[in-house]
C-alpha cells in the first residue's frame, strides 16, 4: 500500500511539473530586441494582407500571394533590399523604437512601417498611410 501511495504521489508531482512547464509565454521569451543587428539576414515572405479604400471610399480587405518575395538586410548599417522575384529594390534603413525607416526605396514608399513582431525566426511588419494598411509576415532563411 505504501508503494502504491508513493508511486501515485510521484505521478501527481510529475504531472504538475509537466503542466507548469508548458506556457504560452514562450513567444515572449523568443522575442529579440528590435535592432538592425537582429534584422540582419534574409526574410522570406509567407503572408501579406491588408486593406485599402476603393474608388467609392469603401474599405476593401485583400490578401496577396507573396511566394518568392523576400527582404534582406546585408549588414548592421541597415543596407538591404526587397525582391519581388523579378526586381530588387535596394534601400538604406534605420530603426527608431519599433519603427523601420526606409530611405531610397521603391518599396513601401510614403508608408509608416512598424515592426510588430521580431524573434530569431519571425518578422512581422505593418505599413500604413491614411488610405491603406499592409501586413507582412516573414520567416528567416
Amino acid at each position: 500500500m505504501k508503494t502504491f501511495r508513493f508511486f501515485a504521489t510521484l505521478l501527481i508531482i510529475t504531472l504538475c511539473a509537466g503542466f507548469t512547464s508548458c506556457s504560452d509565454d514562450d513567444e515572449e521569451e523568443n522575442s529579440v530586441e528590435i535592432s538592425l543587428a537582429n534584422l540582419q539576414g534574409t526574410w522570406d515572405m509567407i503572408k501579406c494582407y491588408g486593406w485599402e479604400y476603393d474608388d467609392n471610399n469603401q474599405k476593401e480587405n485583400w490578401t496577396e500571394d507573396v511566394s518568392g518575395e523576400y527582404i534582406f538586410f546585408e549588414d548592421t548599417d541597415g543596407n538591404g533590399g526587397y525582391s519581388d522575384g523579378s526586381h530588387t529594390y535596394y534601400f538604406a534603413s534605420s530603426i527608431n523604437g519599433n519603427k523601420l525607416i526606409l530611405r531610397d526605396s521603391g518599396w513601401l514608399v510614403g508608408k509608416s512601417i512598424t515592426i510588430t513582431k521580431l524573434t530569431k525566426t519571425e518578422l512581422h511588419i505593418t505599413a500604413t498611410d491614411e488610405n491603406s494598411e499592409e501586413n507582412y509576415e516573414m520567416i528567416k532563411r
